[in-house]
């Protein structure tokens, strides 16, 4: 009896403790600030295990360039896009190993803009990345790893415990906290104004990418081959600004050394014409394209996936029917951000 008893006890230790746990991580999402479209992060948690085929990974240029929504109507890929603001490369490893962890898709996508960084992390962007991974072992892992050793306690704990952060939120908190965004986008953040940019001269030149990014761009390399996944790379465009010379700069030295090892690599600033890229529609401002410049680097990679990789179309899979949903949803809220920004593109 008394063995009886305290598997009982054990048992509702655990029941309790789990129970904590969720209601914890609930919360901490109630709590956490909220982004324009949806919490990128914390949505992809949302989708069914092993659901996703390919994943994007990347900066604000892969949320703003490549929309899954489109994907799903060309080709019935399921995708998702885990951009995130000033995602620098170790950040996208850490990212990478925990969709694999939750998905394993055949394809992973990385977007470069990331190798401009010469440091590891910036505070908010790693917040952005981070708060809404729940409490795991690869979260010990990054901030074991990104954290300095100088940083106080209370601003180690923000990391491990958001909530620490934004717990003062409770008097701002609306009905819209509560309820799910638009998790139909899978990441993208969709933006239909246009601003008109200057086409940038193109640069050769080669500028030499931190040690440290390119240290974690190999570990990404590795995590993909042991997990017997494609990895692809690319470049958004950009328009001419005071960053872009720099940055590119830094791209085609790491494209120079991606096509060295023999690992794809689709350079949008050598397709311009191709995509039939127009400076004066497609970009909301000189770094970032809109919705109609996503929807061409979208469709381009629709080809080049379903050429080069053996990808499922789940469009008449009864499992998937809910994706089919999520793409009339799409739809709606373009024509709703279009009416309000004034832009009828059809």
């Amino acid at each position: 009896m008394k063995h009886i008893k305290r598997i009982k006890q054990f048992i509702a230790i655990i029941l309790f403790i789990v129970l904590f746990l969720v209601s914890f991580r609930y919360v901490t999402h109630v709590f956490n600030y909220k982004m324009e479209e949806n919490d990128t992060v914390g949505s992809f948690y949302k989708e069914p295990k092993d659901s996703i085929e390919v994943l994007f990974v990347g900066s604000s240029h892969a949320y703003s360039s490549f929309s899954p929504m489109e994907l799903w109507n060309e080709t019935g890929i399921a995708s998702y896009n885990l951009g995130t603001s000033s995602q620098s490369i170790p950040c996208s490893y850490y990212l990478i190993k925990e969709g694999i962890r939750t998905q394993h898709p055949k394809v992973i996508v990385l977007e470069t803009y990331g190798v401009k960084y010469d440091v590891y992390y910036q505070s908010t962007a790693l917040h952005i990345a981070l708060d809404e991974i729940p409490f795991n072992k690869t979260k010990i892992e990054v901030l074991t790893e990104f954290l300095p050793r100088t940083l106080e306690s209370d601003e180690r704990l923000e990391y491990y415990f958001p909530i620490i952060r934004f717990h003062s939120r409770w008097q701002e908190l609306t009905s819209a906290d509560f309820r799910a965004r638009n998790v139909f986008l899978k990441g993208y953040h969709l933006n239909c104004s246009q601003k008109k940019q200057q086409e940038p001269v193109r640069t050769t030149k080669k500028k030499e990418v931190w040690a440290g990014m390119m240290e974690y761009f190999q570990r990404i390399v590795e995590l993909c081959e042991e997990n017997d996944v494609e990895l692809v790379l690319y470049n958004a465009p950009m328009a001419k600004s005071d960053k872009y010379r720099s940055v590119t700069q830094k791209m085609n030295a790491f494209y120079e050394y991606a096509e060295e090892q023999g690992i794809s690599y689709i350079n949008f600033e050598d397709l311009r014409e191709e995509l039939d890229l127009d400076y004066q529609t497609d970009f909301r401002d000189k770094e970032h394209l809109n919705l109609y410049g996503a929807r061409k680097i979208t469709t381009y990679l629709a080809a080049y996936l379903t050429e080069h990789y053996d990808l499922t179309d789940y469009r008449d899979n009864p499992k998937y029917e809910q994706w089919n949903k999520d793409y009339d949803d799409y739809i709606n809220l373009i024509k709703e951000r279009e009416s309000k920004e004034g832009n009828p593109h059809g």
